[in-house]
């Protein structure tokens, strides 16, 4: 039997500014999904300790996949100039 995934809270914060409160909000649209971490990377084609990572607020991931990981689950990134 597959474990289930709980859904975490959504971050109460409007704009995201480091990496932890960005790790914060993608592991909520992943839960929201219902997606557990194995299966979420496996998807992004990624390595399950790099969405770990990121996740967890870690420094050292390529602005490439975090972006990739964005929009893979929805998440729009935007600018204010």
């Amino acid at each position: 039997m597959a474990k289930s995934v709980i859904q975490t809270n959504k971050p109460e914060y409007v704009n995201i500014e480091d990496a932890k409160s960005f790790g914060e909000y993608v592991k909520y649209k992943r839960t929201a999904q219902g997606l557990s971490i194995d299966d979420a990377a496996s998807l992004c084609g990624i390595n399950y300790r790099t969405l770990d990572k990121l996740e967890k607020g870690a420094e050292g991931t390529r602005l490439s996949t975090a972006l990739y990981i964005a929009k893979m689950f929805g998440i729009k990134v935007s600018l204010d100039a």
